[in-house]
């Protein structure tokens, strides 16, 4: 608060100044120096006035840019838009038989398993079935209930 104080009374100070020497000076020293000042403040004006100008122009050259851009990318995405909808006009015509065609006959893909398999050299069940151990008849094999009971004699079966 003591700095605004401080620079409060230097302003008053130095107006009261300024006034009291304008006052002392003669009447045709006054008509000049106010003479002077409306001259630098018409200056100061026509040149807030000029870059106003100035400012509003370029806005407007800015304005005029951006809508010339928007307008020529509007205009790619049209160009693109249209290429690619022939392109897939034409991909659908090559792909869907016309009238005046004949029409191909596609067969359907049917997947076996027993033929995917059939050369491959995996062995399946029926394989275990008819390749036995030692290639006895189920009858003439030992049960495991054999095994583990050895006859009267104490010879297995």
């Amino acid at each position: 608060m003591g700095k605004k104080l401080v620079g409060g009374l230097f302003a008053g100070l130095l107006g009261a100044g300024l006034y009291a020497a304008y006052q002392k000076l003669d009447e045709d020293k006054k008509n000049r120096m106010k003479k002077n000042l409306r001259e630098k403040s018409d200056e100061l004006r026509d040149r807030a006035v000029d870059y106003a100008f100035y400012a509003n122009d370029a806005m407007n050259d800015f304005k005029d840019v951006i809508k010339d851009e928007m307008n020529n990318a509007k205009d790619n995405v049209k160009d693109a838009s249209s290429k690619f909808s022939e392109k897939a006009k034409s991909f659908d015509d090559t792909d869907t038989p016309q009238s005046d065609q004949p029409t191909k006959q596609q067969d359907d893909i049917v997947v076996d398993a027993t033929e995917a398999f059939k050369n491959s050299g995996i062995p399946d069940a029926a394989d275990d079935l008819n390749n036995g151990v030692d290639e006895q008849p189920k009858s003439d094999r030992p049960k495991a209930s054999d095994a583990a009971n050895p006859d009267e004699d104490g010879s297995q079966k």
